[in-house]
This record gives structure tokens, C-alpha cells and sequence, in this order.
């Protein structure tokens, strides 16, 4: 149905139902999937994807796929109607305490990936340490533009701290932030193994306020990194925003995750979403007022396929 073509008796039957104005409202908060509606709204989602069809068909909702997922957000236009009923579903969603739920729905998406590091690094203990690999020469595309600055690099979400052994050398300081404890652990022992001493292990996450102002008292980094860990984040728009307030001005963000791919067994690794396009981490740096400076798929034999998009922050950056 198109809102400008459509009878207006048609929107105000559409928009008569109070149920279709909670799906509206509960996905003008936030993009949701059709199961995380359906328990937001104690409802099946047979009938979440019966009721929002007409919502998609009208225009007023957009689908989109992640692997075996379907995902809703509103698409609201600047229709008087269509206002008012979004305001009336925020009215309903509020009493009924969905619109309050919805947080607490969106960071249950991590749970998964914080029991799968977990668990992978207590079952991983005890284990040797392997060398610093040669493999890490591909990511070399990452730095090549960034050697001007030297004093800090961030590594966000360090894992296993694959990358460690490359920024050791090239940085003064280099920060590895992760807020797996046992995750840290096993990185340490491997920080240990491969001698590097200017590296500092930290437990938090990128939009600590404790490590926001560390590291600004040291003038902003020159380099962060977050590699492979945007995909297990449950807003990674707000990791990206994060990321980018930790760079000093002139200094740069580099994302590496997966294009779009539909191998479903990455769920089982925490993944929360299955690759992103290219235009999306576009749009992030972008929305996080940095300049796009890169954006390009990487060498290597990674399946799926990995894409660099690298960001920098203007030298004059107002906040």
C-alpha cells in the first residue's frame, strides 16, 4: 500500500488496532527482530509477522534479513496521522511496560557471546601458546596510513590479542580492553609468552568512562582498533560512537568484520549479527563524524570474507 496513492479510510483502519500501534511504537525505539517483539509482546511469531505484514506492506515498517532472522524498524514520515498514532503506541507500550522493556531485550543479544569467550577460555586454559603468527602481515593495510602517530593505540575487544604482537612494535603504549575476564586471562598468558611489555590489559567496555578519560589524559589514541567484535555487540552503531570519542584529533578507527554471509553456525560463536555491509559501517563513521578514509575488502583466506573501513577524526573535531 502507498500512503500517497492510498483512501485515508484505509490508514485510519490500519492504524485503528492497538496492537499494530505497539509494533510501531516498539520499533521506532529500537530495530527488533520478529522474536524479540514477540516476547517483548507476549505473543507468538507467527502472529508478530501476521500483524506487521500489513505495517510493512503500508510502508510504515521495513524488513530486514540477517541470516535466518527477520528484523523491523518503523519508517516514520512526517504524516499527521501517522504521528499521532505513533504517539498513541508509545502511550500504550508505556502503560503496558514493553517501551521499558526494550532495553533490557536488546542486551540480552550479548548473553550468548559472553558465555561462548567465556567458556571458550576455560576450556582453552592450559593450553601453549602459539607464535606470533606471519598471518598478521595481512593486516598490515590496516596501519599502513596511520604510522604518523605512534604514542597509542586501543585495541577493542583484544580476545585471544591476535593483534597484539603487530601494534606492540609500532605504538608507544598499546591498551587491549575486553570484558572478558577469562578472556584477559588467557590473553595475558600470552602477552607474557610473546614478550610484549609496553601492552596494558584492561576489563571494561569501549564506553567506560574510566577508559574514556585514561585515555584522554594521554592526548586521545592515534589508532583504534576493533576488530571482529562488532558482530557481537548488540548495538554496534554505539560501539563505533564509542570507539571514534576514544581518537585523538587526526587519529583513526579501524572496523574489520565480516561482509553479509548466511553461515548460521557463527551463532554458536556469540555472534550476535551475520556480517555487515559496507555501507553500514559507512554510515557509522559517518554518524561518528569521521572522515572515511578507507573502506575495502582484506587480503586473506578468512571465510567469511573480512572488509576494512577506516575512519578518521578532523584534526579541529567538535563535540
Amino acid at each position: 500500500m502507498n500512503l500517497a496513492v492510498s483512501p485515508r479510510a484505509d490508514l485510519f483502519r490500519l492504524l485503528g488496532d492497538e496492537s499494530r500501534l505497539r509494533l510501531l511504537a516498539l520499533c521506532a525505539e529500537e530495530e527488533l527482530t520478529v522474536g524479540e517483539l514477540a516476547t517483548l509482546l507476549g505473543e507468538s511469531q507467527p502472529q508478530i509477522t501476521k500483524k506487521s505484514q500489513p505495517l510493512r506492506e503500508a510502508g510504515l515498517l521495513v524488513a530486514r534479513r540477517d541470516g535466518n532472522r527477520t528484523l523491523l524498524r518503523a519508517h516514520v514520515s512526517d504524516d499527521a496521522v501517522v504521528a499521532a498514532a505513533l504517539a498513541e503506541g508509545r502511550a500504550l507500550a508505556t502503560r503496558d511496560g514493553s517501551l521499558a522493556r526494550v532495553a533490557a531485550i536488546v542486551a540480552q543479544r550479548e548473553e550468548a557471546s559472553r558465555n561462548y569467550f567465556d567458556q571458550r577460555a576455560a576450556l582453552a586454559d592450559g593450553e601453549p601458546v602459539p607464535a606470533a603468527g606471519s598471518e598478521l602481515l595481512a593486516w598490515l593495510p590496516v596501519l599502513a596510513p596511520l604510522l604518523p602517530g605512534r604514542a597509542l593505540a586501543v585495541d577493542v575487544g583484544t580476545g585471544d590479542g591476535t593483534f597484539l604482537p603487530l601494534l606492540s612494535p609500532l605504538y608507544d603504549r598499546v591498551v587491549a580492553v575486553d570484558r572478558s575476564a577469562a578472556s584477559l586471562a588467557r590473553c595475558a598468558a600470552r602477552v607474557a609468552a610473546w614478550g610484549l611489555p609496553n601492552v596494558r590489559l584492561r576489563e571494561g567496555a569501549v564506553d567506560d568512562a574510566s577508559l574514556a578519560q585514561d585515555v584522554a589524559e594521554r592526548g586521545g589514541a592515534d589508532l583504534v582498533v576493533v576488530a571482529r567484535m562488532l558482530r557481537h555487540a548488540a548495538r554496534p552503531q554505539d560501539v563505533v560512537a564509542a570507539a571514534a570519542r576514544l581518537c585523538r584529533p587526526g587519529g583513526h578507527l579501524a572496523l574489520v568484520d565480516h561482509v553479509p554471509h548466511d553461515d548460521e553456525a557463527q551463532r554458536a560463536e556469540g555472534a550476535v549479527w551475520l556480517g555487515f555491509e559496507p555501507a553500514k559501517l559507512r554510515a557509522w563513521l559517518d554518524a561518528a563524524h569521521l572522515e572515511v578514509v578507507a573502506l575495502a575488502p582484506l587480503p586473506g583466506a578468512a571465510r567469511p570474507a573480512l572488509h576494512l573501513a577506516m575512519g578518521k577524526k578532523p584534526a579541529r573535531h567538535l563535540h
